[in-house]
């Protein structure tokens, strides 16, 4: 799948020591659509199975346990999203400086920066168990947790803590899979990690009775298994990437780090957008608003993972771009990720907001009836984030992130408040909350990421809107016209109804798509595998 290595000249010196001979020129590394449209696929995949394994667990456990048990669940996973700002600081940076040095040949250059970033990583490792485990054996003193569920809720945050030390810890090390653009391997041992959990879900559930605390031992373990497997196939794939003391940095280190500054205000504000509700849920709240919100931010999650995974694949494509100086591909690929990022979201958001409420009421009944409203506010995200979805990624192989990650967080800051606010004086419940992160994610993307999307990629509106807008939303359109008919002439009261509709609506999505709204180079790609499939 990828080229041998060849050997090339020293790219370079430090510090009087001559580079070892790099990995690959400049040449050798691969910006292929091809290959981008096979990683992209792969990724689908191994998304759709974990997607499927995640629903199948919580209607399972949900029909047979109380509300007040599963609520321990959500509100311990939330508190672990905040385990990344522990060491973003540090990491953020590793993958993009890698790529930028890998596709320059400089193989020393790649082995600075593992070694300079690995013994602060090592220390705020060390760091982040102690107070974890602190916190975990404690965690009745500072979270509503029901006095029978205690025990259980500290065992659950101390495994997760000891899994996400070790996660990071190997982090530096599983960057080959990035420079070798390796994703369909890379997510074959994600779904090898997946179909592990399943199994060890279905020994513990099936075998051992209902219990939160299995989901979180099988993850536990699973995920294990994927980080040490990942870290030696990374080490044979780029022998570069390995610690040695004797080329430690202090201001590699210190420009790492500065990277990471504001990627890790970025994933702070990314707690606080969907996260950080949760717990605010938890204190103002009911186990059936934290329920009823965690069932709605995981759709949303999922799809906004998912689409996140297929465009992984572009990262290290559009570091070397810029590091190669093609301005007009890196648009034309921003553009076109926009587009797909549309037609891939709305397909799924579209049809959730019209049959938000018979898909609650097949899928958890009606105790949970306002998580329908939930679903419908974080649906009507996508317009609106989609057309941009490559712009965290643009602007990190820019090496810009001070100008998206900090407005983000700032943004995100607001939305925070904002649910605060609604959770205290109006007493909204799940519903306010959801409503509160809609609307600052409307008014941030249109008063200034659409703006900086333009600014970095040095386009115009009028372009982003004949490129993305209109023929990315074309499809929803028409296939919401189908939808609402569908539901006029046959409710959906069933899941064979509500499949059926959702079919209908979807070929009436794809046809549109395919006739009226791809590039001639598109259509040129359609035509070539339609031809091979006859």
């Amino acid at each position: 799948m990828h080229a041998t290595p060849r050997p090339c000249p020293a790219a370079a010196r430090h510090q009087g020591r001559p580079a070892r001979s790099p990995a690959r020129t400049v040449s050798d590394f691969r910006i292929s659509k091809r290959l981008v449209v096979i990683n992209s696929a792969s990724s689908l995949v191994a998304k759709v199975v974990n997607i499927t394994v995640i629903l199948w667990m919580y209607q399972y456990l949900l029909a047979r346990i109380p509300a007040e048990e599963f609520a321990v669940l959500p509100v311990v996973m939330s508190l672990m999203v905040f385990a990344p700002l522990f060491f973003s600081f540090f990491s953020s940076g590793i993958s993009r400086y890698v790529v930028d040095l890998y596709a320059k040949g400089d193989a020393e250059g790649i082995t600075r920066v593992v070694s300079s970033i690995f013994p602060p990583l090592l220390a705020m490792a060390a760091a982040f168990l102690v107070l974890g485990l602190a916190f975990a054996l404690n965690i009745e003193r500072f979270l509503t947790i029901p006095p029978e569920m205690e025990s259980s809720a500290s065992w659950m945050l101390a495994l997760l803590v000891v899994s996400f030390a070790f996660q990071m810890l190997v982090l530096p090390f599983v960057t080959g899979f990035h420079v070798r653009q390796a994703y369909v391997e890379l997510n074959l041992w994600g779904l090898a990690r997946d179909g592990l959990r399943v199994l060890l879900l279905l020994i513990f559930l099936l075998g051992l009775g209902a219990d939160v605390l299995w989901v979180v031992v099988a993850t536990a373990i699973s995920e294990g298994f994927h980080s040490i497997a990942t870290f030696l196939r990374s080490r044979r794939m780029v022998a570069a990437l390995r610690v040695r003391l004797a080329v430690f940095d202090r201001q590699q280190a210190g420009t790492l780090m500065s990277f990471g500054w504001w990627t890790t205000l970025g994933r702070l504000g990314g707690v606080m957008y969907t996260n950080a509700a949760t717990i605010l849920l938890n204190l103002f709240g009911t186990a059936v608003d934290v329920t009823s919100y965690y069932i709605g931010a995981t759709l949303f999650r999922q799809i906004e993972s998912t689409l996140g995974l297929a465009m992984q694949p572009l990262q290290p494509v559009l570091t070397a771009m810029n590091a190669l100086e093609e301005k007009r591909r890196l648009a034309r690929t921003v553009f076109r990720g926009g587009r797909y990022a549309l037609w891939a979201t709305m397909i799924l958001a579209v049809p959730l907001v019209i049959y938000a409420e018979d898909f609650v009421l097949l899928y958890l009944g009606p105790d949970y009836a306002q998580t329908a409203m939930v679903i419908i506010f974080f649906m009507l995200i996508f317009p609106f984030t989609s057309p941009t979805a490559l712009l965290p990624m643009t602007a990190m192989s820019m090496a810009r992130v001070r100008e998206f990650f900090l407005p983000a967080f700032l943004f995100q800051l607001a939305g925070l408040l904002m649910m605060i606010a609604v959770l205290v004086f109006a007493d909204w419940g799940a519903t306010g909350v959801t409503l509160s992160l809609t609307i600052i994610t409307v008014i941030s993307q249109l008063a200034y990421f659409w703006r900086l999307c333009l600014r970095l990629t040095e386009t115009s509106f009028r372009a982003f809107v004949a490129d993305v807008l209109v023929p990315g939303m074309l499809p929803a359109v028409a296939g919401a016209i189908v939808w609402v008919a569908a539901s006029l002439v046959q409710p959906a009261d069933t899941w064979f109804a509500l499949l059926l509709n959702g079919a209908l609506g979807a070929i009436c999505y794809g046809g549109v798509l395919l006739v009226f709204c791809l590039s001639d180079d598109e259509r040129a790609v359609v035509r070539n595998l339609a031809a091979k499939l006859r």
